[in-house]
């Protein structure tokens, strides 16, 4: 069974704090997005957050769907050496 729809998995990582979150990557932040339901939610909506960083200018988009705890901050940006700050 697909750990997404099996409802004791579901239960299972709200116990141990694992949202599915959507990770975009650009030349100059990282940014986060969620926490949504499930991996189709947010599949589903990515198209939205990417457009959206798309008119501002971003290029060099990357995105990951993913199980994690909440980020201790929604934008991270990078230093000019690619560091996180």
């Amino acid at each position: 069974m697909d750990p997404v729809s099996n409802p004791l998995a579901n239960l299972l990582d709200k116990i141990r704090g694992l949202s599915v979150w959507i990770e975009i990557t650009t030349e100059d932040c990282t940014y986060y997005y969620g926490p949504f339901s499930t991996e189709a939610e947010a599949e589903q909506l990515k198209g939205h957050y990417i457009a959206d960083l798309k008119a501002e200018g971003s290029e060099k988009i990357q995105v990951l769907v993913k199980k994690m705890r909440q980020p201790e901050s929604l934008t991270v940006a990078r230093t000019r050496t690619g560091a996180r700050s």
